[in-house]
């Protein structure tokens, strides 16, 4: 083979290699950037997610602090009004948090929020409901905080620890009433309470 023809073959080889590799770069720089598109676009998500839960949270806070006084006195067996407010707030920052990317956030507010719904185990009148479901809302309030922060999630509190425990043992308490019961009739105990997927012991 004449050397101008092997020239030109390795000149040729050479522009191949050299292309492939430029284009080989521009993909992987196009690849990357597009993941910190997504990773951004996912954050945008999460920050909003968390702000709308977080002024549902300080909203429920306001509101079980004005309604304290008045349902003090009622027995946590009956029913009461005021529930209806404390669902919803809780029931919309669960809808929020569901679009936040953080799966370990969004376990935390999860169990948490389960734990406020058992708060017939605080004690027999709905003062203690309400003390119940206030401290819970400080705890995830101070938990989404972190997140908008970007600081590390707080661990549990001891408080709110116990108050698993607490609902735990009402839990079972109020199963063998029942089973003693030759008619059991929960029909005081609003579903709203319940979680058909999990108890406090989840997480």
């Amino acid at each position: 083979m004449q050397p101008e023809v092997l020239s030109g073959l390795i000149g040729f080889g050479g522009a191949l290699v050299g292309g492939a590799a430029s284009f080989g770069g521009v993909w992987l720089t196009l690849s990357h950037q597009r993941k910190l598109a997504r990773e951004a676009r996912l954050a945008e998500i999460g920050q909003e997610a968390a702000d709308t839960a977080l002024n549902e949270l300080i909203s429920l806070g306001e509101f079980l602090e004005a309604v304290r006084g008045e349902v003090a006195t009622m027995r946590t067996d009956e029913s009461a009004e005021y529930l209806d407010t404390v669902f919803g707030h809780m029931e919309r920052v669960q809808r929020a948090v569901a679009r936040i990317p953080d799966p370990e956030l969004r376990d935390r507010v999860r169990t948490l929020l389960l734990v406020m719904r058992k708060f017939r185990a605080a004690g027999v009148r709905h003062l203690f409901a309400v003390s119940w479901l206030a401290e819970l809302a400080d705890e995830l309030t101070d938990l989404l905080s972190a997140y908008i922060r970007s600081d590390p999630l707080p661990p549990l509190s001891e408080r709110t620890g116990a108050k698993q425990q607490r609902a735990i043992q009402h839990e079972l308490a109020q199963r063998r009433r029942f089973e003693l019961m030759e008619d059991p009739d929960p029909a005081n105990v609003d579903p709203r309470e319940e979680d058909d997927t999990s108890s406090p012991s989840a997480g």
